[in-house]
């Protein structure tokens, strides 16, 4: 396994979300929407996280 950092990029900036743990790159993005994704439904604005649209990125930690 290898750790991954995730970052989401907005129109305000680019934000840090944390880690995580995977064995590709591929693999990392899956899991860092899992992790992190947030959803239309659940959103109320106040959240860090990646919603629909936003650009986000995986780095070896």
């Amino acid at each position: 396994m290898k750790t991954w950092n995730v970052r989401v990029h907005t129109s305000g900036g680019s934000v840090s979300l944390g880690q995580v743990h995977e064995t590709s790159e591929d693999n990392a993005r899956c899991a860092a929407l899992s992790k992190y994704g947030v959803h239309p439904d659940d959103d109320d604005g106040k959240c860090q996280g990646i919603r629909e649209g936003d650009d986000f990125d995986v780095s070896r930690a």
